[in-house]
């Protein structure tokens, strides 16, 4: 090559990088200009977002919760229909009605975490709810459970002393695994609401559950928590992550899909074809149908956390966490699925995890999570999905006589009113 051609070249290049640095100032000339315009728009946004997360979270830091635990009677013969019945009763949608109370005082509307533990497979049940609606939760209870008994716990979560160098932990959140609208196999499915049945005939899909948690031995510990506060249609004031659409709206968009796109295939007498709902199809029209005129509609997030001293971590334990939703799916019926994506990192090569910091990093976040029981805001916000009253009841009520795990906590007596005509 001629030193000639190799000074063409060098020239071309250097006026082609000049033209594009040219082009960038260009740009840049351009943005510096309108500023004036672009910016104030883009800064009152930010400032709004940050604005909403500051008074939020000093809304909720302001509010006292407490822990109740319910203490179950050692005979109960009332089906889920009774939870369901509670649940209802503690929906409430209020507390951030207007936009003042959203954007300015940073309200939220309350939510509850129902709990099932097991304490070194010992089952406990209890409500998470703010110290305000303390006697609601109490008299709700009690109107469908008059034998329970109802007190303040101590929050194990937050008493629990965790730490890496003793402890290992595995922690998931769970999803639904098919489109919002299809419901879970419920309790009524389960034929559970039927009175004339006799109950050592009832099969209640929680006995996996609880029967799992009773298995656990010294040293282990499985915490599950059932996040939920009342769904509503909500406006971008509500904040990022909001419901753009009704849990009704949804259900029925489903339908609508499902109605479009029929399964079965048919014959007709001339030799022609045509397409009907198949039984799958029409048993998810008619559940989701039951479900949205019958039931109230709720916001759910649905986390499991299990620790255990090194010595006596279970492996198989993690199994029986991910797998013990499965008796509430079917086909032609939605299901609960772990959610790996959140709190698992997968690493196939050491350097990708230097001395496990990343792992052990989600570890303590999970737990934080739990503690905080933080699935609607900050600082853990994540997608929601949406679950009826009867769906709810049908996964955290008060086990009847048909369980009979030996580790389930009983009173030994039931609860009663004293006489209203004693002498005083």
């Amino acid at each position: 090559m001629q030193a000639s051609d190799l000074t063409a070249q060098v020239a071309q290049v250097s006026f082609s990088l000049a033209d594009q640095l040219g082009k960038a100032f260009d740009i840049l000339g351009i943005i510096f200009h309108y500023s004036p315009y672009i910016a104030p728009p883009i800064l009152i946004v930010l400032f709004a977002r940050v604005w909403m997360e500051y008074v939020r979270a000093r809304f909720i830091a302001s509010q006292e919760q407490v822990l109740l635990e319910l203490r179950l009677p050692q005979e109960v013969f009332k089906s889920p229909a009774a939870m369901q019945a509670v649940i209802d009763g503690l929906y409430i949608r209020g507390g951030e009605s207007t936009f003042i109370d959203r954007l300015w005082l940073g309200k939220v509307r309350l939510w509850y975490s129902f709990e099932v533990v097991s304490l070194e497979g010992q089952v406990h049940m209890y409500v998470w709810v703010r110290k305000s609606f303390r006697k609601l939760v109490e008299r709700t209870f009690y109107a469908h459970y008059p034998d329970i008994e109802i007190i303040e716990a101590e929050d194990y979560a937050l008493t629990f002393p965790f730490a890496l160098e003793k402890h290992n932990m595995y922690g998931i959140d769970f999803k639904l695994g098919a489109a919002i609208g299809i419901p879970i196999r419920t309790y009524i499915d389960y034929k559970l609401d039927q009175t004339s049945t006799k109950e050592e005939q009832k099969i209640d899909p929680i006995a996996h559950m609880w029967e799992y948690l009773g298995s656990l031995g010294k040293g282990e510990y499985l915490w599950i928590q059932i996040l939920a506060r009342a769904h509503r249609k909500e406006d971008i004031t509500f904040g990022h992550v909001h419901n753009t659409k009704s849990y009704e709206q949804i259900a029925k968009e489903e339908i609508g899909r499902i109605r479009k796109n029929p399964e079965e295939v048919i014959l007709f007498p001339d030799g022609g074809q045509g397409k009907t709902l198949s039984d799958r199809q029409l048993k998810q029209v008619q559940a989701m149908n039951r479900t949205i005129l019958s039931t109230t509609h709720w916001d759910v997030g649905i986390r499991s956390i299990y620790i255990a001293e090194h010595e006596q971590f279970d492996g198989s334990a993690i199994t029986g966490m991910r797998t013990m939703w499965q008796p509430f799916g079917a086909p032609g019926y939605n299901s609960i699925t772990g959610d790996g994506s959140r709190w698992q990192d997968i690493f196939d090569y050491p350097w990708q995890d230097f001395n496990g910091y990343r792992e052990n990093k989600k570890k303590i976040q999970i737990v934080d999570a739990y503690r905080r029981r933080s699935w609607f805001h900050l600082p853990y916000r994540f997608k929601h999905f949406m679950m009826t009253s009867e769906e709810l009841a049908t996964i955290f009520h008060i086990p009847g006589t048909t369980i009979r795990t030996a580790t389930v906590q009983r009173i030994s007596s039931t609860r009663a009113q004293a006489p209203s005509n004693l002498p005083i």
